[in-house]
């Protein structure tokens, strides 16, 4: 199981009871992803950029205590769930959310005060993070929370000495459901909700949006302050899974109709805005209502559901023998996964995905773990993310958006068991230890001798160390992240192919065909980005994950008017600019890897560009003799191209440019070799890294590859065109 929403929700916790480990990325800001930081900063504050890719947490210790078997991700902050049933939290604490008094944040995970009884430390078996709240669940059913109070949300009993609105930096004992054997727990943004082991649910905190679903009089007191059981009709309706999302609240119910038929189907409560209830009737959005859409799903397909997500404003539910994903709720940052950004009142499902197991849901970005023995097919094993990505929240090494799930490359060879999402974070556990250098046993020796004889031997240990075929550059560095492990890549997850609409500045493409695609996904209103870096007031969406993919940006959602163009196809940043050029020699580039043609190709181009070519020449039609002069005039240029590449990067190599071009091949060769012939794809443990330029990246065509820019400057000039073609 895991969490949610701008305030997760219920976590997941790992079945396994080997070591394991936890990765984190997303924004660092406030010490939410738990990875220290005193080591960056004297003050102790980690320095604010994103963490792009899944990065292992080493602030936990080796002990059997300290392995961390479930997480919550809150809005500022994360709960760590330890195998000894103990509690740490990180991140931001202005209202206790962490259970500790001496600070305001904590960028080191620390143990939650309060879970203990009798002086002895209670087992906890489940933990819940709301925008400021935290919730823990004991393995005898009884429910702590912490935080922030403010409307109830803490759901506890106050003597009459005491502030019931006041911050606990305590965790303390949820007294109304004392006689309640809870089994779960799921915490929205200033509301939590829970199931008991007789199906009773329970809904406390904050009521603005009817979101605790207790009628019409609890809505319009605004609150309720303590545990308050929801209502539903006895025998014919049985809870199977609650969860809790920024402001609202779906309920999987299996349903006993009048014709003796059972059915499982969504009940949705709360805000309405954004359809996130779905089909619900808006008018009586405090009160469980049947989610209409579901159902026609349900009797269409004869699906059964098992789970349900909410995030801030959209639901995910999964089906329970096939692992299909289905959504509905706001989509106006790509979280609902179904390739366009509208808001979906009926329920879509998400093509790509089959065997899921567990899923998340952020404040605006979704997560999917699918089961590595389950799945028979090309995505089992993988962590797949989508949705908004300002702050790396998906781990795919950008900032940009996704309309559909991708792979998190960087978690490729890890066994994940678990995921959790938050505001602008996502956390996940998996099997198997993080190493750093210094846990490699053949190294161990160096560095305590080292550590004793000081730099009197320095000289000595590294000699040696390169006569046992070590690597010697380990020795400065004991601390470091071994190389080739989960997450440590080394460069950006790679888009596995252009989504709909989305391999053009979408303001430039005049294609028919792919213009009529656009129209369909944009409608009378769109997603557009401010970059603050570019100071582009209006950046499509596919400009926006293109080429500023790596800026500070902001989201628009606005009403799309005429005059609006997308402000970065008129400077030179932009790489997608479409064109009839570019549309023809895309039609052979994308099917290679490196998205070149082989000069080869050149003539195939040229034939698809005949009408654009004539038209530049009067209009007249072309002889053979001007093809035949063309295709050698193209071939001659692109051979002169790659031949002065060649030239520059011996000179930029130095005297001995063609030894070190060769070595940079061979190495390069190896390296590739390796990589493919590994099962578990890890890199090289040795260290080394090996790079080689752009232009010469494959060994025997670098002479025979055509770049687009190459082929485009030359066009253009050859036909006598100043700029590029818009026609």
């Amino acid at each position: 199981m895991s969490t949610l929403d701008d305030g997760g929700n219920a976590i997941a916790v790992s079945a396994s009871n080997r070591t394991s480990s936890c990765y984190a990325w997303g924004w660092p800001d406030d010490g939410r992803l738990g990875f220290g930081g005193k080591e960056h900063d004297p003050k102790g504050k980690q320095p604010i950029h994103h963490e792009i890719n899944p990065h292992p947490n080493f602030m936990f210790t080796r002990e059997e205590k300290d392995v961390v078997k479930g997480v919550a991700a809150g809005g500022r902050h994360s709960l760590f769930l330890m195998a000894d049933g103990r509690v740490s939290a990180s991140g931001w604490n202005a209202h206790g959310q962490l259970g500790v008094r001496e600070t305001d944040s904590c960028y080191k995970p620390v143990d939650v005060d309060g879970l203990k009884k009798a002086g002895r430390p209670l087992f906890c078996k489940q933990v819940a993070a709301g925008h400021a709240t935290s919730f823990a669940l004991t393995g005898e059913g009884k429910i702590y929370s912490w935080g922030k109070n403010k409307w109830g949300g803490l759901g506890q009993d106050f003597e009459d000495d005491e502030d019931p609105e006041e911050d606990q930096f305590k965790a303390r004992i949820v007294k109304e459901l004392m006689n309640q054997p809870i089994v779960e727990i799921s915490a929205g943004y200033q509301h939590c909700t829970c199931t008991s082991f007789g199906g009773r649910t329970f809904a406390w905190g904050r009521n603005n949006f009817g979101q605790l679903g207790l009628g019409k009089e609890a809505f319009d007191a605004g609150y309720v302050g303590k545990p308050t059981e929801i209502k539903w009709r006895p025998g014919s309706e049985k809870v199977i899974r609650l969860s809790s999302g920024y402001n609202h609240c779906v309920c999987l119910i299996q349903i006993t109709r009048p014709n003796k038929v059972n059915e499982i189907t969504a009940f949705a409560w709360g805000c309405p805005d954004d359809s996130r209830l779905g089909s619900c009737d808006n008018r009586m959005h405090f009160t469980p209502q049947e989610v209409h859409g579901l159902t026609t799903i349900v009797r269409k397909n004869h699906w059964t559901f098992k789970d349900v997500k909410c995030g801030g404003a959209h639901t995910l539910v999964l089906e329970k023998y096939n692992g299909l994903v289905v959504a509905w709720g706001q989509g106006r940052y790509g979280q609902l996964g179904y390739g366009h950004i509208w808001d979906r009142a009926d329920p879509v499902m998400i093509t790509g995905l089959r065997s899921v197991c567990d899923l998340a849901c952020g404040a605006r970005h979704s997560v999917a773990l699918v089961d590595r023995v389950a799945s028979n097919d090309s995505t089992d094993g993988e962590v797949y993310t989508w949705g908004y990505n300002d702050h790396g929240e998906l781990g795919l090494g950008d900032c940009a958006v996704r309309l559909q799930p991708h792979k998190v490359n960087g978690l490729l060879n890890a066994d994940v068991k678990v995921v959790s999402a938050g505001h602008k974070h996502t956390l996940c556990v998996t099997d198997g230890i993080a190493k750093k250098v210094r846990d490699l046993p053949e190294y161990q020796e160096f560095f305590d001798l080292l550590h004793s004889e000081g730099m009197l031997v320095y000289d000595a240990l590294k000699k040696a160390m390169e006569d046992k075929g070590l690597n010697s550059e380990f020795l400065d560095t004991p601390d470091a992240i071994l190389p080739g492990q989960p997450g440590l890549v080394n460069h950006a997850c790679e888009y596995e192919g252009a989504e709909p609409g989305m391999q053009y500045c979408i303001d430039t493409i005049k294609e028919p065909d792919e213009n009529e695609v656009i129209m369909k996904l944009r409608g009378p209103y769109e997603t557009t980005y401010h970059c603050i870096r570019c100071r582009f007031t209006h950046v499509c969406m596919a400009c926006a994950r293109h080429c500023h993919g790596r800026h500070p940006v902001k989201v628009n959602f606005k009403l799309r008017h005429y005059a609006d163009t997308c402000q970065c196809c008129e400077h030179d940043i932009c790489n997608i600019r479409w064109s009839h050029v570019r549309h023809e020699f895309d039609k052979l580039a994308l099917q290679n890897d490196d998205k070149c043609i082989g000069i080869d190709q050149i003539q195939d181009v040229l034939d698809g560009l005949h009408e654009d070519i004539e038209e530049r020449r009067g209009g007249l039609p072309l002889t053979s003799k001007q093809k035949e002069d063309d295709l050698k005039a193209g071939v001659d240029a692109m051979h002169e191209r790659n031949n002065r590449r060649k030239e520059e990067l011996l000179e930029a190599l130095g005297e001995n440019g063609d030894e070190e071009l060769q070595k940079l091949r061979e190495n390069r060769k190896k390296k590739r070799m390796a990589q493919n012939e590994a099962d578990d794809g890890q890199g090289s443990l040795d260290g080394s890294i090996t790079t080689l330029p752009e232009e010469v990246e494959e060994e025997e065509e670098e002479d025979s590859r055509v770049f687009f820019k190459d082929f485009e400057k030359w066009y253009l000039e050859y036909f006598q065109v100043d700029e590029i073609d818009d026609a």
